[in-house]
This record gives structure tokens, C-alpha cells and sequence, in this order.
């Protein structure tokens, strides 16, 4: 941040700064989905019931790097399965043995080793356009030195600029096109 501002930061700038950059970093999550950690054999749990030969995985896996194991809810490895980056693929479908849930436990790597510079960015500008904002000042004219406060101070959230800077790293759902994994003997 004191790069970005060219200027040093005060002792009372810091707590106000430091929550504003928590804030805006939580709404960044949010908005993309994602945290922008790096999860290393992390469990997760999924639901195979509405899947076919297709299970979607959850967004905040995205991007996945691996998948080293899959197992129904009772402890069972589940056998002949494949992942495309995006889904995890079983040509027979997703029935689980006898008796057992539809639910299933993958452990995966996934996410960003680091947080993309673009994504530093956007947050770092988000927290500097907040800093300039002046609680309860609802506008301001310089001629003749005007300002109204309203009630409240404006809201905070992502800028128009800060929603486009982000927009690649948003997963959203357009269509879905039918895929056939390849074959597993």
C-alpha cells in the first residue's frame, strides 16, 4: 500500500488500512468465488446424486491442479473414475455401493500458489478509492466550498473498474455443452 500511495503510512492509517484491506479482500472472495489460497490434499465433500456419468465440481475448486483419491461416504475408493479440470467423469455413473450415501470425498489440490498480481492490484485500488472516501459526506462541490453529509456514509463495495479487473477469475456458468471423458478399460 505505501508503494501504491507514495507516501508513508501513519500509525493511525494502519488499523484503518489493514481493515479496509481485509474487507475488500473478503468481497473479492466473494465476487470470484474463490480465496486465492493453495490447497494442497484438501478434503472435500460432494454430492453425486443428480450426477450421471458427470459430476460438476464446485467453483471454489477451480482452477484444480489434481485429484488423487475419491471415495464414497462409507470409506469405499471409488474405481474408474477420471477428472477433465472441471468435472469428475464415471462412464457408469455415480451409483454407490449398497447401502452406502451419495456422497462422496475427494481429495485434491487446487487454487493459486499465489495471489495473481492483477488480483493485488484491484484490492490495493479498491483500498486507496475507500480511503478517499470521507464518512458521512454524501457530496461535495469545490466552488464556493460546498458539502452535504447524508445519514449515512455511501456504501462500499467493488467498483465497476474493480468487478471488470476481476472478471477472469470469476467462474460463472453460461451453458453447458455435453462431454464424454475418454474411455476407461
Amino acid at each position: 500500500m505505501v508503494a501504491r500511495l507514495g507516501r508513508t503510512v501513519t500509525d493511525e492509517e494502519e488499523p484503518r488500512i489493514a481493515a479496509f484491506l481485509d474487507d475488500v479482500s473478503a468481497l473479492v472472495a466473494d465476487h470470484c468465488g474463490t480465496d486465492f489460497r493453495w490447497h494442497v490434499g484438501t478434503l472435500v465433500q460432494l454430492d453425486a446424486t443428480a450426477a450421471g456419468a458427470e459430476l460438476p465440481l464446485p467453483r471454489f475448486m477451480l482452477p484444480l491442479s489434481d485429484i488423487t483419491e475419491v471415495r464414497w461416504a462409507c470409506g469405499t475408493p471409488v474405481d474408474g473414475w477420471t477428472h477433465d479440470g472441471l468435472a469428475l467423469w464415471r462412464p457408469y455413473g455415480w451409483a454407490p455401493p449398497q447401502g452406502a450415501s451419495r456422497r462422496i470425498t475427494v481429495r485434491a489440490t487446487y487454487g493459486y500458489p499465489a495471489v495473481p498480481r492483477a488480483v493485488v492490484s484491484v484490492v490495493c485500488a479498491e483500498v486507496i478509492r475507500w480511503l478517499a472516501v470521507e464518512p458521512g459526506v454524501a457530496s461535495e462541490r469545490v466552488g464556493e466550498l460546498e458539502r452535504h453529509y447524508g445519514a449515512t456514509a455511501p456504501s462500499q463495495g467493488l467498483s465497476p473498474a474493480a468487478r471488470e479487473g476481476l472478471r477472469r477469475y470469476r467462474r460463472s456458468v453460461v451453458s453447458r455443452e455435453v462431454r464424454r471423458p475418454a474411455a476407461v478399460v
